[in-house]
């Protein structure tokens, strides 16, 4: 019986993604990408969104986009109705006009982001679009060359020509996980397409060496992404399909595996959620198109959480997907056990103290993730949590540091973390940027700021914020509450003052390192920053534990013990040495 219920919940899934997929998910994309494609451009129109850095055009203003046009030009290509190839490469004609085709040039083989912001109008330009448009220009020729036009199809063979040796001139390492993979992947399909030896060698031996390298750290660097773990699966599959060599799809194969069992270790069934910690993430939550493949690949239905950021547009449906290995798919319905705990290392350094570590908590409702080391620029989790309650999938916890009310990436945390307790002691980086790491980085080290302050927040339908006593708060929902347990600091020669608040479904505590007038901070010469606090996840009426203690040594070393039986301790230095 139990093994004709699962059979008939697996049919029941197929017929719901069989009842999905009757509205023809390509048709779907190409109606909505019809409304917004201008004649007199050739591209497609949108209002800009951006992620903050590499360009100066304003939120909001209407644009016409490189890529977005790209995938609609081969969505055209793929459906093939009257009238759909002309559109293509009406498109492809325009957009490749846009690429520097010089050699000489310092941007050669780059496309900008928009028709409107020229590459020497960037801030700076994205280098990474040599690897995205070219591996649409690849699937053109491989997919669709026999239907396009003579007169095309020479200058889309350039275009790529010049794409993968930009590819090839930047030779990015295999720690730049997404990028290393499709770039790979574009040159080898560039070489096999081209008829180039090299540059399909050159591809081969650049998946490999991906492949060496996460095999020798445990995993992606990029580490635990929902955003580009994604990508980098995509382009394993995308390199299978264009590419013949064994080699090169056996080390893309490799990959796709790697990518998967990440994706598997982090899965949380009781909220529908990735696991922290987040290499780099654009949501808290995860994206409604993430649910859906993973629903389609696992044929476990993974419903998108109701406040789910939608992302960019719908992405081109695509006829190369693969499924989740076999062996993996059982861990998408249920946890191993009744409670888990994960510890991987993402980047292998000499010892455990160089080395880059994760820890992720999980039990039936509840997860808690944290990283050794980390920063927290506007991508990266270095502390996020998920429980579910009666009226929320899933509420949200997640610490952060903020410069004037956003993400600062010039302020660095080590965790300790066992189950549901987390110890964070927070400081200051040298040489770093401001919202991005590298990309608004200031040449003098000076930050002009009113408001600095560590945040942790819980966000959710149905939150409350509880005061213990003096030093602890409890952020509460449904059956579960986060406590924190406040230690004295200071910042800049200033005390740190400790207060919490709450406006619409959210709570948080704050730990208010500077505000009042806006004044400069010199993160050349570094501030003293003495910055720490504990962090448990608890059933709502469990008792919570003794505070932590907090030591500032004659050394410059910040250390926080809570409990050091169960591996609660952490060090930081109050400095740190050029990066």
């Amino acid at each position: 019986m139990r093994y004709l219920l699962r059979l008939l919940s697996w049919v029941g899934l197929l017929a719901l993604c069989a009842i999905t997929q009757a509205a023809d998910p390509l048709n779907v994309f190409l109606d909505e990408c019809d409304g917004r494609y201008s004649d007199e451009h050739q591209m497609l129109g949108q209002e800009f969104h951006s992620p903050g850095y590499h360009t100066t055009v304003a939120l909001g203003t209407w644009v016409h986009p490189v890529l977005p046009s790209l995938d609609y030009a081969l969505g055209l290509l793929q459906r093939n109705s009257p009238g759909d190839r002309q559109r293509a490469e009406k498109i492809i004609d325009r957009v490749i006009g846009l690429q520097d085709a010089d050699p000489a040039s310092r941007t050669y083989g780059i496309w900008p982001w928009l028709l409107e912001e020229p590459l020497e109008k960037m801030s700076p330009p994205d280098w990474n679009w040599a690897d995205f448009c070219g591996a649409r220009l690849a699937v053109m020729l491989a997919d669709h060359g026999q239907s396009l036009s003579d007169e095309l199809k020479p200058t889309i063979r350039t275009s790529l020509r010049h794409a993968a040796l930009a590819i090839k001139k930047r030779n990015v390492g295999p720690g730049y996980t997404n990028i290393a993979i499709m770039g790979g992947g574009v040159c080898a399909a560039a070489g096999e397409i081209l008829g180039d030896a090299e540059l399909l060698k050159y591809g081969r031996q650049r998946l490999q060496q991906v492949a060496v390298h996460a095999g020798h750290h445990g995993g992606f660097n990029e580490y635990n992404s929902p955003t580009y773990t994604m990508v980098a699966l995509a382009e394993c599959e995308r390199t299978i399909h264009l590419v013949r060599d064994e080699a090169t799809r056996q080390a893309a194969e490799s990959l796709r595996r790697v990518a998967w069992r990440t994706i598997a270790d982090s899965y949380h069934p009781g909220t529908g959620q990735w696991a922290g910690p987040h290499a780099r993430s654009y949501s808290d939550y995860l994206f409604p198109r993430t649910a859906t493949y993973l629903t389609e690949q696992t044929l476990t239905q993974i419903p998108a959480h109701p406040k789910a950021d939608m992302g960019r547009a719908a992405d081109l449906p695509v006829p190369w997907r693969l499924p989740c290995p076999d062996e993996l798919r059982a861990r998408f319905q249920s946890l191993p056990s009744e409670t888990c705990e994960l510890r991987r290392t993402f980047i292998r350094g000499e010892t455990p103290q160089d080395s880059t570590i994760g820890t992720t908590w999980l039990t039936a409702d509840a997860c808690l993730g944290s990283i050794n080391r980390g920063t927290f620029w506007t991508q990266c989790r270095p502390l996020i949590g998920y429980w579910k309650t009666d009226t929320d999938p899933a509420v949200v916890l997640r610490l952060r540091f903020l410069h004037d009310g956003r993400d600062f990436a010039s302020m660095g945390v080590a965790t300790a973390q066992s189950g549901g307790k987390s110890l964070a002691v927070v400081y200051p980086l040298r040489n770093r940027g401001d919202w991005h790491p590298t990309l608004d980085r200031p040449a003098d080290g000076l930050f002009s700021a009113s408001d600095f302050r560590l945040q942790l927040e819980l966000v959710g339908r149905g939150v409350k914020l509880d005061q213990m006593d003096q030093d602890r708060w409890g952020l509460r929902a449904g059956q579960y509450r986060a406590v924190v347990h406040a230690l004295p600091g200071r910042f800049a020669g200033q005390a740190v003052v400790w207060q919490a608040g709450e406006d619409l479904d959210r709570v948080f505590v704050d730990a208010v390192c500077y505000q009042g007038p806006s004044r400069s901070f010199d993160f050349k010469v570094l501030p003293e920053v003495v910055l720490a606090a504990g962090i448990e996840i608890l059933p709502a009426e469990a008792l919570p534990s003794e505070a932590p203690r907090l030591t500032v040594p004659t050394t410059p070393t910040v250390e926080a013990i809570w409990n050091a039986a169960q591996g609660l301790a952490v060090a930081a230095p109050m400095e740190t040495s050029p990066q």
